[in-house]
């Protein structure tokens, strides 16, 4: 049988784990974070979002020291809480986590549009996802080089101009200890979350790194990466531009590009291009990552007869879950169409960070479950203090999911409120539907089909074992 093989190392775990955060989508979300607060302090609630991502990562990474699978969120919810309820929290989840597609290549299409008018974003954006889907078809090593080089590129890029636009101010930042109501602290960190979007993804090539033990490791190193350039890229483009200019980009008709506006005020020109380039870059890490992660987990959930097993076929020659592939992208292009005609982007990034609330707070308590139900499991990374972080994840997560769900907007950000709300809902009905009425008939058709083949099994090495004899 055709199996992933494992080709990865420490360099590129980190770039996967750092690659659907590095999208364009996380520049508008900047934008969002430092609306709701009074000062220039958006680095506070950046750099809280990203601590509370690290506490939410160490549970991810107890859970897949103990089982390391492509499967693993899937997995680690079933072992603490059963399978029904695994599949429909890790549905809502993956579906969640993929609306950045939409907004990711709506905002790529408004940033090209600015410095190349010739050929229609689209265009672009679809040229880009099928050099994609053949770097990720031609095996992992291919797809791990690009994100590589595209992820470090980035990390690069960022924090270059960011102390340049510094520089430029006399590194003088108005009000950056200032973050006004607490109601808007914790909505911008809610905002914030999104920004660290899909870190946990990186989970899904465990069958693929030389060494388990390099997932959570490279996890934190890309956690803290983050975590400092959105630091200092968020309060040099919000110190560099008014909010004259930033306030038109949150408007549902406004251009989604600070970053474009940023780097044309920095560098004419050549910063307007400059900032097209990185966008790009930003784009291919974050669809580059989002097609190996996503595709392998659908790749998984098929194998273990979660979804419908023509799912999980590899390519014999380069082991690629190919048919995952296409069905991942499918669903983007669905999100992306949603993206063009709806233009309501901050609906799509709240989405994402509540999908993120969800699943931190299910690893939390799956974490607390386990520790329980099964305390002699081996576990080559295990939180220290006990449940103390996994019940600190559960209780600020769970704030935060109520404040994206249900907290206080700005009015012109309320439909984009309950979009997310029937959104979330309705991935809720839809995994739901699928588990009580198609899952049960595929096990039982699956169960049948495996139960004919172990006698048949049987016989031929029975067969074999006779005609032995014979000779």
């Amino acid at each position: 049988m055709t199996q992933l093989r494992r080709a990865i190392g420490l360099r590129t775990v980190i770039s996967t784990g750092a690659g659907m955060a590095l999208a364009t989508v996380t520049y508008v979300s900047f934008i969002q974070v430092a609306s709701y607060l009074t000062g220039n302090s958006a680095w506070i609630a950046i750099l809280v979002s990203g601590l509370m991502a690290i506490f939410a990562g160490s549970c991810f990474a107890e859970l897949n020291s103990m089982y390391p699978t492509a499967a693993g969120i899937k997995l680690f919810i079933e072992r603490a809480f059963g399978e029904r309820t695994a599949i429909i929290i890790s549905g809502v989840y993956v579906l969640g986590q993929l609306a950045i597609v939409g907004a990711e290549i709506f905002i790529l299409s408004q940033a090209i549009s600015q410095g190349f008018t010739a050929i229609p974003p689209v265009v672009w954006a679809a040229l880009f996802v099928l050099l994609l889907l053949y770097l990720n078809f031609r095996g992992i090593n291919f797809a791990g080089l690009a994100q590589d080089i595209l992820a470090y590129t980035m990390f690069a890029g960022l924090i270059l101009i960011s102390i340049y636009g510094l520089y430029t101010i006399d590194f003088h930042i108005e009000n950056p200890l200032t973050i006004g109501s607490m109601d808007g602290f914790i909505q911008a960190v809610a905002i914030g979350i999104s920004c660290f979007i899909a870190f946990e993804w990186v989970i899904t090539v465990s069958e693929e790194v030389v060494d388990v033990k390099l997932v959570p490791r490279g996890m934190m190193i890309a956690l803290g990466l983050l975590a400092v350039t959105y630091a200092l890229f968020s309060t040099a483009m919000t110190s560099v531009l008014g909010w004259d200019q930033l306030l038109p980009v949150l408007a549902p008709e406004g251009l989604p590009i600070p970053h474009v506006l940023y780097g044309k005020y920095l560098l004419g020109g050549f910063g307007l291009y400059f900032m097209i380039i990185m966008g790009l870059l930003a784009s291919l890490t974050s669809l580059n990552a989002g097609i190996m992660t996503a595709s392998r987990f659908v790749y998984a959930m098929a194998r273990d007869w979660s979804l419908p097993r023509f799912l999980a076929r590899l390519h014999p020659r380069y082991a690629t879950p190919w048919v995952a592939m296409l069905a991942v992208l499918l669903y983007c292009a669905i999100m992306t169409i949603y993206g063009f005609v709806t233009r309501y982007v901050l609906s799509m990034i709240l989405i994402i960070a509540a999908a993120e609330c969800l699943i931190y707070v299910v690893m939390a308590l799956a974490v607390i479950r386990l520790r329980y139900k099964e305390p002699d499991k081996e576990r080559s990374f295990k939180l220290p203090g006990g449940i103390i972080i996994p019940v600190i994840v559960v209780i600020v997560y769970g704030i935060v999911a109520g404040f994206i769900l249900f907290g206080p907007m700005r009015p012109e950000d309320v439909m984009d409120q309950r979009i997310c709300l029937f959104f979330i809902i309705g991935l809720f009905a839809l995994n739901s539907l699928y588990v009580f009425t198609i899952w049960p008939r595929l096990r039982t058709k699956y169960k049948k089909i495996a139960d004919e083949r172990v006698p048949r099994r049987r016989r031929r090495e029975g067969a074999s074992t006779d005609s032995g004899r014979d000779r």
